[in-house]
């Protein structure tokens, strides 16, 4: 699961909680600013990833591949009983990322050898102001 959101935070309880989850911002001119914005995705862990580091690669790229924004850095399994599954939440926000022009824009994740997950986005042009999504 990988979505994106105005705010998010994970409570005492391990509960991740999401507010204002979107996939499109609105600007009136480019480039533009948004002041804002919350990425969060949860990984799952089984038996067989028990005790494991995996490595992890976090980028948010436009419609040519480049990156605006990444991050690497890896995830250690828990211990995982057999027939169960853990899980791990995390949360990345981003503040003023600047959108050089509309665009379909997308968050890619990559989790050690997994297939690479990717969460997009709408970049448009809109009468709304720049803030808003």
């Amino acid at each position: 699961m990988a979505v994106l959101a105005d705010e998010a935070n994970v409570s005492q309880e391990g509960k991740l909680n999401l507010m204002g989850i979107f996939d499109r911002i609105g600007a009136a001119e480019f480039p533009v600013v948004h002041p804002k914005m919350v990425f969060a995705f949860r990984v799952e862990a089984d038996f067989g990833d028990s005790g494991r580091a995996f490595p992890v690669h976090v980028a948010m790229e436009d419609e040519d591949g480049a990156a605006l924004f990444q991050a690497d850095g890896e995830l250690m399994a828990p211990p995982v009983p057999p027939g169960e599954f853990s899980t791990a939440n995390q949360i990345f926000a981003l503040v003023g990322v600047q959108f050089p022009r509309p665009g379909i824009y997308r968050f890619v994740v990559r989790v050690g050898d997994s297939a690479r997950h990717e969460a997009p986005f709408l970049v448009q042009h809109s009468a709304r102001d720049s803030s808003m999504n």
